[in-house]
């Protein structure tokens, strides 16, 4: 029954909702151990993991290096392991790291921790392609990004191991860094290194090639690396690697995929769109099942969001639209909609060109210079 007298009020809200990006990267792992619980295990960061290590008197297996590595770039940030007990059974070892591989997609439930977008390695037994392509199937499906490691001793076996792939979620290194008394594998160095610089404000959106390695003392194959001319380095990165190399200090070097479409060959480019198209639609959720006109604040939220990415250097510009092309009327009448975000990102220079001239045009300058003594 509606009441006639007396007076009424609502509340209600005409305001962009406030969109939040994930700053903290997680890192998922699957690694073996000789002693202590298997199956899923979460850690607050490294710090926390190396010590479960030594309590649990884990003496072998591939966790330890995993953890030096990430440890050692001074990342605090979440992990998710998935550990294997090892096995002198080569055959079912790789089944069972398969299998472990697959189970990271689960992660939320045991541990509280989503490895969307985050980072998924699975060190030394990714040299295995079987095991790369698992990977990348997962980190595909996560939106995440996969490193693989190769264990290959020239440039045409690595070159070799990258054909397998094509992904615009996957990066691929090569060789193991000397460290902390440990030959750690790339693939832990480069998941620490880009969890550290993602923690920055906005860090996820920039490449983290040129990146300074902490800890690191060397590398178990030294790759050619001459600045301005032809060498193995500049080659392997034209092939997609991301690579650990000596240059005023141990840096990477290398940040992009193996995607066909040379758009997505830039992986800071494609963790930008991801992260972005996963924080608008947890931001607007709150609209799922509301009358349509609140598609407007909807669309208020992420044009308020997108001058925000302008303002930190993230994107050049954008254009937020329903586009009337999609949103026929069979659409709206179905309650179904379409809205378009189209913006660039800040590229990352990945090519500096500079030319010296000879031109003979001050020569003046010399001669008024020893004229003066007359």
């Amino acid at each position: 029954m509606e009441l006639l007298f007396g007076i009424n009020g609502s509340i209600s809200a005409s305001a962009a909702r406030p969109v939040t990006v994930e700053s903290s990267t997680p890192i998922g792992i699957v690694a073996t151990v000789s002693s202590g619980d298997v199956g899923f295990k979460k850690f607050n960061n490294a710090e926390e993991g190396l010590t479960y290590i030594k309590t649990s008197n884990i003496a072998t297996g591939t966790l330890k290096a995993a953890l030096t590595g990430i440890y050692l770039q001074g990342v605090n940030c979440p992990i998710v392991c998935y550990l294997v007990p090892e096995n002198e059974d080569a055959a079912q070892l790789k089944i069972d790291v398969l299998a472990a591989i697959g189970e990271l997609t689960k992660s939320s439930y045991p541990t509280g921790i989503n490895l969307r977008l985050g980072l998924i390695i699975a060190p030394v037994f990714s040299a295995d392609v079987e095991i790369g392509a698992k990977i990348d199937a997962i980190a595909t499906k996560l939106w995440a990004t996969g490193i693989t490691d190769d264990f290959s001793e020239d440039e045409a076996g690595f070159k070799a191991y990258m054909e397998n792939f094509g992904s615009r979620c996957m990066l691929h290194t090569t060789a193991y860094t000397k460290a902390d008394g440990l030959q750690i594998p790339n693939s832990a160095i480069l998941a620490g290194v880009i969890a550290r610089f993602d923690a920055e404000s906005f860090g996820w959106a920039k490449s983290h090639s040129n990146r300074l390695v902490l800890g690191a003392a060397g590398t178990t194959r030294e790759i050619e690396y001459l600045e301005g001319s032809d060498c193995e380095a500049r080659r392997l990165r034209q092939e997609g690697a991301c690579l650990v190399l000596l240059d005023e200090g141990w840096r990477t070097y290398g940040f992009e995929t193996r995607d066909i479409d040379p758009i997505w060959q830039a992986l800071d480019r494609v963790r930008t769109f991801y992260r972005v198209l996963d924080a608008i639609i947890k931001a607007n959720k709150w609209a799922r099942d509301r009358e349509a006109d609140q598609l407007l604040e909807v669309k208020k939220t992420v044009t308020e969001f997108m001058n925000e990415l302008i303002g930190n250097s993230v994107a050049i510009g954008f254009y937020v639209y329903f586009d009337p092309k999609k949103n026929t009327k069979a659409t709206v009448t179905a309650g179904k909609f379409y809205l378009t975000v189209e913006f660039q990102d800040m590229p990352s220079i990945k090519e500096l060109n500079i030319e010296i001239v000879y031109v003979d045009d001050y020569s003046e300058v010399l001669i008024n210079y020893l004229n003066q003594g007359e």
